[in-house]
This record gives structure tokens, sequence and C-alpha cells, in this order.
């Protein structure tokens, strides 16, 4: 797997994840590959990280921007995962886009991952109006969705804010699948960001009975996504709808 190829990333993007369903796997695996290719990044989030999923080691927590400047020049190669407070030593709460540009600016070139959205560990979501949380300064956004929820019943066991959903649907079907991801793409997207920004759908959890169903949603999927992929963070690979 090549994430790094795959999306195309250069040095200094700044890719939004949002979505469900392998966002936080997806953010690390990036920073993994750019670790190894030499490249000077950080993880963050605006939306919010579970503390238990990052390594002590890498975190870096400072509401004063110019101090985590300051300490990632001391040691810049490190896998450093940066945000403004801890909220009730449980989630890291991420900078604004201000402090994200001053970020860039200072330490360029720089690859920011960040992590926009939140699902409460389920694989997606429907959208209360806040959300995401996309900084404008985003070259590259991946939205991520996984193949288990095909076809599934629309409530809380895989949608976070299942109560959300607007149809009359019981099942989350190819006209289901279709008419969420334009609308994302129209109410989330389009006011937003011009077509310079990368577009980038992932069916995540392809593998094993996932497959036909990840195939299916690709066909749907990359008629309304530029770029669109199938994939397994799980079992380290990707590929092209």
């Amino acid at each position: 797997m090549n994430l790094i190829d795959t999306f195309q990333i250069t040095e200094t993007e700044v890719i939004t994840i949002t979505g469900g369903g392998g966002k936080t796997s997806l953010m690390f695996a990036l920073g993994r590959e750019l670790t190894a290719a030499g490249k000077a990044h950080v993880l963050t989030t605006t939306a919010k990280i579970c503390v238990a999923d990052v390594n002590p080691g890498q975190l870096l927590i400072d509401p004063d921007i110019d101090t985590i400047i300051a300490k990632i020049k001391k040691d810049p190669a490190k896998e450093w995962v940066i945000g403004r407070e801890e909220v009730a030593q449980q989630k890291i709460a991420g900078f604004s886009d201000d402090d994200l540009a001053r970020l860039q600016q200072a330490l360029s070139p720089l690859v920011i991952i960040n992590e926009g959205d939140g699902s409460n560990r389920r694989p997606y979501k429907f959208y209360a109006d806040y959300e995401p949380a996309i900084p404008l300064l985003t070259t590259k956004i991946i939205h991520v969705i996984g193949a288990e929820t095909f076809k599934k019943p629309i409530d809380e066991t895989l949608f976070h804010r299942s109560q959300l959903f607007d149809g009359e649907e019981r099942f989350f079907d190819e006209a289901v699948l279709k008419r969420t991801l334009e609308t994302f793409s129209r109410t989330k997207l389009d006011p937003h960001f011009e077509p310079t920004v990368d577009r980038i759908l992932l069916i995540n959890k392809a593998d094993g009975e996932h497959l036909e169903h990840a195939r299916q949603m690709a066909q749907i999927g990359k008629m309304i996504f530029p770029h669109c992929f199938i994939g397994s963070l799980k079992e380290g690979w990707i590929t092209s709808c």
C-alpha cells in the first residue's frame, strides 16, 4: 500500500479526513508513510481525537501555536500529534484555521493531516449543520465510509447520528448512498471549496464478505467524487475504482 503515490500527496498538502470507518487509521497510516519517506508532517484535528488512540510519546498539547511550532523545530523528524487541549482527559481538541495557517507557514514544507470529523467509532454518519470541520486551507479532502454499511439498517449500530437521516428508507441501499454522497458534496464541499481542492472517496473495509459491496458502492461513488478508491487499511491495500 502506497498512500502517498495513490493520493498524489505533495510536501505542502493540507489533508482533511471526513466520514467514518477508518479516519484515524488512515491518518496514522499516512503519517507512517510520510515518516518513512522523510517528509515533514504533523497530525491534528479540527474535531476531536481520542487520547487513547495516540502514543503518548507523539502527543504535543499546548494552547499556544507558537509554543507548538518551537517544540516541533527542536525535533522536526518526530511524528507529532498536536492539539490545543485535552478535554476531560479523553479527547484532543485542535486548532483554528488561523493557527494552522501559521503552523504551515512557519514549518514549510509541511504536510498537515487533519481529522475533521467525529463518528463515535461507527463506519459512517449523518451530518449536523456544523459538521464537518474542514479548514479552508485544505488541499485534499478524503471522505471515508466503511463497506459494511451497505444495505444495512439505518440505525445507531452502524451510523452515527442516525436520527439526522431525513429519508423514509430503512436500509442504506444504492439510492440512499447516492443521495447521501450527493448531499454531502453539495452542502458541505461545494459552498466552500474550489474544484482545485481534490475530493477523494475511500470505501474502506473492502475485505472478506464486504468486497463485493465495496465494488457496488464504488460504482455510485465515482459518479460523485472525482477520485474514488476501495481498499482495506487492515489488510494494507487500496485500488482505484
